[in-house]
């Protein structure tokens, strides 16, 4: 996803904007990720037994969910955030921004 603008993305389940299981790379770049949730495992994204995720000057803003405000990540590549703004985004249980698990680094 580049120069976009995602504002209010919903589950009830997991991901509020990027689902990826079994999946490739999932990168978020230049773009602008507001009001995101999920009830269960990452408010803006998803990611299990997929590769890498990447945040890049990008701004992500009151996101949550149970687990991984931002990024819910498992059985997944590294997950790295560079150059991004990240304000006011929670989790109910796990990782306020990052909540990763038997994967790659964490930056």
């Amino acid at each position: 996803l580049r120069g976009l603008t995602l504002v209010n993305g919903r589950s009830a389940g997991s991901s509020g904007v990027v689902y990826a299981n079994g999946a490739g790379d999932v990168e978020i770049i230049d773009s602008e990720v507001r009001d995101c949730s999920a009830g269960d495992n990452g408010g803006v994204v998803s990611a299990y037994g997929s590769g890498t995720v990447s945040i890049i000057g990008s701004t992500m803003t009151s996101c949550s969910a149970y687990n991984g405000g931002v990024v819910y990540a498992w059985y997944s590549g590294a997950v790295s955030i560079s150059g991004s703004n990240v304000s006011g985004c929670s989790a109910g249980y796990n990782g306020g921004v990052v909540y990763a698990s038997d994967g790659g680094a964490v930056s």
